[in-house]
């Protein structure tokens, strides 16, 4: 199809073509698209799906930009074939301007591919400002959706009823990296989903999502959804890639892990609540979780599906649980004149529960959700849902204080978080898809929106404050989109923000060449959380480099073998041992390292040795003769100090210990695991319950050597010689103290001796003891030291 020139008013006339080719914007080469700067005509641009394309002569360049009337549906606008033009892998860069001049003042527009059944599209959505003309770019890397489309089409969002007239220009795409060489896997494990250096995703053995904190006894533990389990229920293809897209309806645990660094986390397994054998058997399911304590005891919310919200109760972060109600506390502990008088309208999702404790000690509430509920005429749309609620909680934090009472939080979809900072509340949560952005009132689509307010259940639309995060697929790119859930909170003095991204997915996806197909299992992510001057929160950038470490790791303890700040090719297991490092969770939650092959490793970041180590030891369970462990330093294939024969009947567990060389000072130490020659692959070697590193002996600051000879004296009184040898490099004063008096040596150089005697004026003398004290100034410094002597009995009689 080609068209003209329009004729109505609002078109300014065509202009020379002498002026055309001084104001025209150059063809970009390698373009994939029909000239999409409409120089004379619009050849290769198309209305597959109604309306009415024509040229028009007010342009962003040039002479003529292609402008789209008579709209009939939202996916009514200029198309152009892109039939096998996009490669799988590679990367492209999409262009383009739009400008519109009727409707509302800030309207969302989306570059939108599809294949030619419209099933399966893949949406680049952006906000424009009426009346002006706004540029579009986006880079993204191709997926099979994408590979596999036929058109690109620019539209207004499904569902939104924007059926303004629109004018496009300087559409281009363009093919800027070819796809990567795939690399060959036999098995999804050898993929380096966290690669070494990064601190996100905070695990990269499991998946997690809609992350909740918990700082317990000066630890922080993060709580999420076990996307795992689900995973592990689905149809996958031969590599082990999801070929089922998640579902959540087998979801019945919530993951647990900690840390008191931020960048190192035990792995602690998952709390088991839904169905039989869980803390709330009556329950179908548990997502979404949300933790805080209380005098001693864990609060655990989680929602059974979209259906309510329950709470079981624990005696530390990893129980034991007890389910204190039998039911539900939303809805079934609900007033009932509350729920007749419509205090849930038709469509609210009862779940994605927040609690949040006051400085007062008042408890709080949060759930609901949803982008569009109640039923004619009070339907509730997009723009303001007001699809969550608020409660009051009495002391026992299982008992509403009062109904719930409504939000009015502008385009909320779900994931409600409450956090506190200096004097404000700020109630956070996910948009919808829905919601059409308008600046300082509504929030971009699937983006972490929050509201300030000065009293925690006063969230009125008028409280919006803006949007904290983007939705992840504009932080990580191809198949991190989808929903959004976060939280806010403070530890040891900062700021953080965990929210979920499919950053394990993609990369499973990546490795094996299918980019994007990441099916909607999350990993947990943490990054910093900043404010401006007036209290406002900066913009949140989600990152794979994440927080920094807030302390170096101590080594020189027993530490959970399941301590993970890098891997490949591990997995955890519980055990029924109860762990050593954690005696608060009560025997419970205590995990090891399996499924270990030969290169498999773990990786613990910031280790501090200090002056040295002397030894290594594991718990470790030897499955297969011939295996050992090498610790190295820095990298997976850094310096071997040690190296750790796992001796032992195979299948029982037992103490295992070596020596360490060379490790000083502060450096990432990497557990390697090494197969004895011949063995199988991917034959599990061992089991590790913990480790546990020794240091060496230091020398004293100051040393010396003490002699202490008794004689008699004319044969009736004993005198006892003190003989001091410096034996450390620095001058030292020298005194001697005992029960029958004090000497003063004086200062002795290094490498000499010096002697006094102290008569006891008896005849007889007590064994006992007397105390020699040195003093000197090493590297600048000061220093003491006291060193107790024994002394025999003496006698002249």
């Amino acid at each position: 199809m080609s068209v003209v020139a329009a004729g109505d008013e609002a078109n300014a006339a065509p202009v020379g073509a002498a002026q055309l080719a001084a104001e025209e914007t150059p063809a970009i080469p390698g373009n994939l698209l029909p000239d999409g700067r409409f120089v004379a005509d619009s050849s290769g641009w198309t209305n597959t799906r109604g309306g009415t394309l024509q040229l028009s002569s007010d342009a962003a360049s040039g002479a003529f930009s292609l402008l789209t009337t008579a709209r009939e549906n939202t996916q009514s606008g200029p198309f152009a074939s892109v039939t096998g033009k996009l490669e799988l892998g590679a990367s492209y860069r999409m262009t383009g301007k739009l400008k519109y001049t009727e409707g509302a003042d800030a309207q969302q527009f989306n570059f939108t591919f599809c294949p030619a059944n419209f099933n399966g599209c893949a949406d680049y959505g952006q906000s424009f400002t009426k009346g002006e003309w706004g540029t579009f770019s986006r880079e993204f890397t191709a997926e099979a959706r994408h590979a596999g489309a036929d058109w690109l089409f620019v539209e207004t969002p499904w569902g939104s009823n924007a059926l303004q007239d629109f004018q496009v220009d300087e559409v281009s795409l363009v093919k800027i990296a070819d796809a990567p060489p795939a690399p060959e896997y036999s098995s999804l494990e050898q993929v380096q989903t966290k690669p070494i250096g990064d601190h996100n995703p905070l695990v990269g053995h499991k998946f997690g999502a809609d992350p909740h904190h918990l700082v317990y006894n000066g630890r922080l533990y993060i709580y999420s959804t076990d996307d795992t389990q689900q995973y592990e229920l689905n149809s996958k293809d031969a590599n082990g890639l999801p070929t089922q897209s998640n579902g959540y309806g087998g979801i019945t645990r919530l993951n647990v892990m900690s840390t008191s660094d931020m960048v190192n986390w035990v792995d602690h397994g998952a709390v088991p609540i839904a169905r039989e054998g869980g803390a709330a058997p009556w329950a179908r399911n548990s997502w979404a979780p949300a933790a805080i304590e209380k005098d001693g005891k864990v609060y655990l919310y989680f929602c059974d599906s979209g259906t309510g919200t329950a709470v079981v109760v624990g005696g530390s972060p990893l129980g034991p649980w007890e389910d204190p109600l039998g039911k539900k506390i939303i809805p079934d502990t609900v007033s009932p004149e509350y729920i007749a008088n419509g205090g849930f309208p038709a469509g609210m999702w009862l779940f994605d529960p927040e609690v949040f404790i006051d400085d007062d000690g008042q408890g709080y509430l949060y759930f609901g959700g949803n982008s569009v509920i109640g039923t004619s005429p009070n339907q509730q749309g997009p723009q303001n849902p007001k699809s969550t609620r608020v409660a009051k909680l009495q002391d026992d934090m299982v008992t509403l204080d009062g109904d719930p009472v409504e939000i009015d939080a502008p385009g909320i979809f779900e994931a409600s978080s409450m956090f506190k900072h200096g004097d404000k509340y700020y109630y956070s949560y996910s948009s919808n898809f829905q919601v059409n952005e308008v600046p300082g009132e509504y929030p971009e689509r699937g983006a972490i929106a929050y509201m300030m307010t000065d009293d925690p259940m006063d969230l009125t639309s008028a409280e919006y404050a803006g949007v904290a995060f983007q939705n992840p697929a504009v932080h990580f790119g191809a198949g991190n989109g989808g929903n959004n859930h976060s939280d806010m909170f403070t530890f040891k003095g900062e700021t953080y923000f965990t929210y979920h991204a499919q950053t394990r997915g993609a990369a499973w996806a990546a490795a094996l060449g299918t980019p994007g197909a990441t099916q909607g299992y999350r990993s947990v992510h943490i990054d910093k959380l900043e404010f401006n001057e007036d209290g406002t929160i900066k913009p949140i950038q989600g990152t794979r480099a994440g927080v920094e470490q807030v302390e170096a790791f101590d080594p020189y303890r027993t530490f959970e073998a399941e301590t993970l700040a890098w891997q490949l090719g591990i997995t955890t297991a519980p055990t029924e041992a109860a762990s050593v490092e954690f005696a608060e969770h009560n025997g419970g939650g205590n995990m090891v390292l399996a499924g270990v092959d030969g290169g498999d490793f773990t990786g613990i970041a910031g280790v501090d040795f200090g002056d040295g180590a002397a030894t290594v030891s594991a718990r470790v369970k030897p499955l297969v003769d011939g295996t050992s462990i090498q610790v190295r330093l820095d990298d997976v294939d850094g310096p071997v100090v040690a190296e750790l024969p796992l001796d032992g009947s195979a299948g029982e567990w037992t103490d295992v210990q070596a020596e360490v060389t060379g490790a000083t000072g502060e450096h990432d130490v990497f557990f390697v695991f090494a197969a004895a020659e011949g063995t199988e692959e991917d034959v599990d070697l061992a089991e590790i319950d913990n480790w546990a590193f020794a240091p060496a002996a230091v020398a004293p600051a100051l040393a010396f050597s003490v002699d202490v000879t008794d004689r008699c004296v004319a044969g009736k009184f004993v005198k006892q010689s003190v003989r001091v040898t410096n034996d450390s490099e620095a001058d030292a004063a020298f005194s001697v103290s005992s029960m029958f008096g004090d000497r003063d040596l004086g200062t002795v150089v290094s490498g000499a001796s010096a002697s006094a005697s102290i008569n006891t004026k008896q005849a007889q003398v007590p064994a006992g003891e007397l105390t020699v004290t040195a003093t000197a100034t090493v590297d600048g410094e000061p220093v003491q030291v006291e060193q107790k002597v024994a002394t025999p009995a003496a006698s002249c009689g």
